[in-house]
């Protein structure tokens, strides 16, 4: 599947590097690309981190704790049904490596050679 057409979000605010929708030659079917910032803000990860190092909830500090980049199927205007079942996942310890790999892996997807998951 080489791409029809691709678009990008021209200038993304932390906690989203990077946006972008593939589209591909079958008609209906785009490709939501998003790579975002993972940190300790929400109470979930508060908790998780809790759990992890025994600190009291109060006293776990905002950190970014890493990035990650998703594929996932969406309409031609970027409208996501879920983000529970991604096509194609890859996490990134730096913003330099995030953004570089997500560059990476729109150029995959574009020319056909980035392995996504079926769909169930």
């Amino acid at each position: 599947m080489h791409a029809r057409w691709s678009s990008s979000l021209p200038s993304p605010q932390l906690p989203v590097v990077a946006q972008t929708v593939v589209a591909s030659w079958v008609p209906g079917r785009y490709y939501f690309i998003s790579t975002i910032e993972l940190d300790t803000s929400s109470p979930l990860a508060k908790l998780t981190r809790t759990l992890q190092t025994a600190e009291k909830f109060g006293d776990v500090p905002d950190e970014v704790t890493g990035y990650i980049t998703q594929v996932v199927r969406c309409n031609k205007h970027m409208v996501v049904k879920s983000f529970a079942h991604p096509l194609f996942e890859r996490e990134y310890s730096t913003l330099s490596d995030a953004q570089a790999g997500h560059q990476t892996v729109v150029a995959q997807l574009e020319s056909g050679r980035l392995p996504l998951r079926r769909l169930p």
